[in-house]
C-alpha cells in the first residue's frame, strides 16, 4: 500500500549560500549522523546513496535531484516524517532564482500530484498537518531551517522573497 502523503517539509543545507553542495555530501553528513537506507529502498531507488534523508534536493543551478523515493520513509524531521515529503534547498537563507522556480514547480506538482493544499500547513494541530510547511515551524523544531518563512512564501504566490536571493 502506498505511503499516505499529508504535506510537504522544506529544508535547507545550512551551507554557505551560493555554494556548491551535492546530494553526496549531504548523504556522507546523513551517514555521519547514522541514517541509514534500507537495502531493498536502495536496490529500488539511488543505490549510491545509502544514508539521505531528503526527498529532493535543488542545487544552486536550480537543478533538482532525487535522494529517497516518495514511498520510502524520510529522515528529515524527527517525528514528522511519516505521511510527509522533504525538499531541501542547498543554502542557508537565500537561495538562486533558478532554486527559487525549481522550488515552486516542484512544490505544486507534489501538492497537485498527492491533493495536498497548495497552502501553509497549520502547526496547531501536527496530528492533521495537510499543506507545505518550513521546517522550523515544525512543534517542538528549534531550527531556522529553511531560512526563510514557507507561509510568507506560499501567500506571496510562491515567487522569490526578496531578502533571500542569491545573486549569482
Amino acid at each position: 500500500m502506498p505511503r499516505q502523503i499529508q504535506f510537504i517539509v522544506i529544508h535547507c543545507s545550512a551551507t554557505p549560500n551560493g555554494r556548491w553542495t551535492t546530494v553526496s555530501d549531504i548523504n556522507l553528513w546523513h551517514r555521519a549522523r547514522k541514517f541509514r537506507r534500507s537495502g531493498a529502498a536502495r536496490a529500488a531507488h539511488q543505490p549510491m546513496l545509502d544514508a539521505i534523508g531528503y526527498h529532493w534536493v535543488i542545487y544552486t543551478d536550480g537543478r533538482r535531484v532525487p535522494g529517497r523515493a516518495a514511498e520510502e520513509l524520510g529522515a528529515h524531521a524527527s517525528g514528522y516524517n511519516t505521511g510527509s515529503l522533504s525538499v531541501c534547498l542547498v543554502g542557508t537563507d537565500r537561495f538562486t532564482p533558478a532554486q527559487w522556480e525549481s522550488l515552486r514547480t516542484l512544490v505544486r506538482e507534489l501538492c497537485t500530484q498527492y491533493r495536498i493544499p497548495l497552502e501553509a500547513a497549520d502547526v496547531k494541530d501536527p496530528r492533521g498537518l495537510r499543506g507545505v510547511v518550513g521546517h522550523r515551524d515544525l512543534p517542538g523544531v528549534a531550527k531556522t531551517c529553511p531560512g526563510f518563512s514557507v507561509r510568507a512564501w506560499l501567500l506571496q504566490g510562491f515567487s522569490p522573497l526578496p531578502d533571500h536571493i542569491q545573486q549569482a
